[in-house]
């Protein structure tokens, strides 16, 4: 099982390797907001405090749009992600 810490909502949980991070925060109340789940708005841009390195690789899409915003390189979408490890996110 993989932890994951939702930092600014005091969450941890533990779910299967290879869950979309999507599903974990809705599943659990996490406060990220989401939008269009396509990778293009933003809106669920986190930060990855611990565990980047458990995470999926980024998408073609994912790193034009984090590059267009100018976004920092702990810094993912949240609907572009799948939790493989333990890991420690919050909202940016």
């Amino acid at each position: 099982m993989a932890k994951v810490i939702f930092k600014s909502d005091n969450i941890e949980v533990e779910v299967p390797p290879g869950t979309p991070l999507v599903q974990i925060a809705e599943d659990n109340g996490a406060s990220i907001a989401f939008s269009c789940k396509a990778g293009v708005c933003v809106s669920c841009l986190i930060n990855v405090n611990k565990g980047m390195e458990n995470l999926s690789e980024k998408t073609e899409n994912e790193k034009a749009t984090l590059e267009g915003f100018g976004a920092k390189p702990n810094q993912r979408l949240a609907c572009q992600v799948t939790v493989n490890g333990d890991v420690e996110i919050e909202n940016p």
